[in-house]
């Protein structure tokens, strides 16, 4: 009997590369108004669209990997208990200790409530670890449910697009991302079919497909709004349009870059360096926004340079002090706990 491969070079491809994205789409983020501007902005359109490409599908790609990796953990290596535990170590340890950091460099303090309660639900970027623990035990209550998957898709599809209720602790966003974590570990049940059917024609047809729904769909979302007086029922009604559309298209991009990953370790070989910052890509995330923080509110940078290099520089900075930083901590024996 063969042993288990013990690694996915796929996942670690698809790893690194969205480690990227993430570091780039915070890089131009305040050009799509989801940050403050920094000295000396102007609003450029082509940074507009790169930040909104760049977030079409990376987080959901970040929750699909986890999926498929909880796949390959419970049938392939046949771990089947501890995973809860595991992910409260493993997710929501980190979240407090750098939430907390979080809190005490950028936010203002309210009340001891509003400290708990913030630092719990993630500060800043951390809000994505637990809502990922939340996807993992999601994910652990559909694999324990007897009943058809395509049952259990549509359940999730409705979730992603009905979701309009605020539940704590970002249930909410787990709600909206569960349909990424279980197509995961579905794909990973089906891997050798979608490994045999990949070709560079499909991919080409796919990524050019996948460009032309999200420039009609992306900017539809734009302009689907509601009056503050408009029915609930309209409300509703715009809500689940939107969401539909962002359903769409981050699936589609989702799909075809990880058969792009899955394309690309058939015929290449994962080099050392590959696998290395694969293990350094938790890190990354973690450490990349304070950096950017920093760097566009705190210091002379954004009207040293301009706004036109700012992001430039911005990504190739916060890049590269994150990867430092992270391997300044995985030395140590906290760091490895913590992020390892």
């Amino acid at each position: 009997m063969n042993k288990p491969h013990i690694r996915l070079d796929e996942v670690i491809l698809m790893r690194c590369v969205l480690a990227l994205l993430i570091v780039f789409m915070h890089s131009f983020t305040c050009y799509d108004g989801n940050w403050r501007t920094p000295e000396g902005y102007i609003d450029i359109p082509l940074y507009k669209w790169l930040s909104r490409i760049s977030f079409a599908f990376t987080l959901e790609a970040f929750v699909f990997i986890s999926g498929y990796l909880y796949a390959f953990q419970r049938i392939t290596l046949k771990r089947v208990g501890g995973v809860i535990i595991s992910k409260l170590k493993r997710l929501l340890l980190p979240c407090v200790i750098f939430s907390t950091a979080y809190y005490i460099i950028f936010l203002s303090y309210k009340s001891c409530g509003n400290l708990i309660y913030s630092i719990l639900s993630g500060c800043g970027h951390m809000w994505f670890l637990p809502m990922l623990f939340w996807c993992y035990l999601g994910g652990w209550l559909l694999v324990q449910l007897k009943i058809k998957d395509s049952l259990k898709i549509i359940f999730l599809i409705i979730l992603n697009l009905m979701i309009i209720v605020p539940l704590p602790l970002r249930i909410s966003n787990a709600a909206t991302y569960m349909i990424y974590f279980y197509a995961g570990y579905l794909l990973y049940c089906h891997k050798e079919y979608i490994r045999s059917h990949i070709t560079l024609d499909n991919l080409a047809i796919g990524w050019i497909f996948f460009i032309i729904v999200f420039s009609f769909f992306r900017p539809l979302v734009d302009v689907m709004i509601y009056a503050d007086d408009s029915s609930q029922t309209f409300k509703l009604g715009i809500l689940i349009v939107r969401n539909g559309f962002h359903l769409i298209y981050a699936t589609m991009g989702v799909i075809v870059f990880y058969c792009t990953a899955i394309y690309f370790v058939q015929r290449n070989q994962i080099n050392a360096f590959i696998i290395k910052l694969s293990t350094y890509c938790f890190g990354i995330y973690l450490f990349q926004q304070f950096v950017l923080q920093l760097l566009y509110y705190n210091t002379d940078v954004p009207s040293l340079i301009g706004p036109y290099w700012l992001p430039w520089c911005g990504f190739i900075i916060a890049t590269l002090i994150s990867y430092v930083l992270t391997n300044l901590l995985m030395k140590t024996r906290i760091g490895k706990y913590l992020i390892g």
